[in-house]
Order: C-alpha cells, then structure tokens, then sequence
C-alpha cells in the first residue's frame, strides 16, 4: 500500500530540502559527501581519488554533515539558509 498524499509530498519535500543543501555545499565538502554516500567508496579510495590525505577526507566530511544538518534542521523549522 502507498503512503497518503500529505506524507508523499512531505518525503518529497524533504528530498528536495537534501539535495539544495548538497548543492550548495563548497566543492571540496560535497565531492566528499557525494563520493561517500552516493558512490560508497572509503575513506581510503576517496583520499586516493581526490589526491588527499584521510585526514582531509574526514574533515571534509565532517564539515558537510554539519552543513547539510543546519541546513535540513533549518528547513524543518520553517527557516531559510539562504544567505548563510
């Protein structure tokens, strides 16, 4: 069974939220992010692939989770990063 039309466009929603705060991570925070999650490649092969050290990797890393939850927590919330 599907779900009701007011949760389907919330998951929509929320989607959307995620994706316009992926986008607008700084390059080298979403190249991370997107190469961790999206391609699950370790840290190992990303460090490798961005001609990185690991610890750069997790730093980045870190830096996006921390944005795109402001973001997402933002968005929840009824507020707007815009101009963040």
């Amino acid at each position: 069974m599907s779900a009701p039309p007011s949760q389907a466009n919330e998951e929509a929603r929320k989607r959307r939220v995620l994706a316009r705060a992926i986008r607008r991570l700084p390059r080298r925070s979403r190249d991370v992010f997107v190469l961790r999650r999206f391609a699950e490649l370790s840290l190992e092969q990303i460090a490798e692939h961005l001609g990185i050290d690991q610890h750069a990797v997790k730093a980045r890393l870190a830096e996006a989770l921390v944005r795109l939850s402001g973001a997402v927590d933002g968005e929840g919330r009824g507020g707007s990063s815009e101009g963040s």
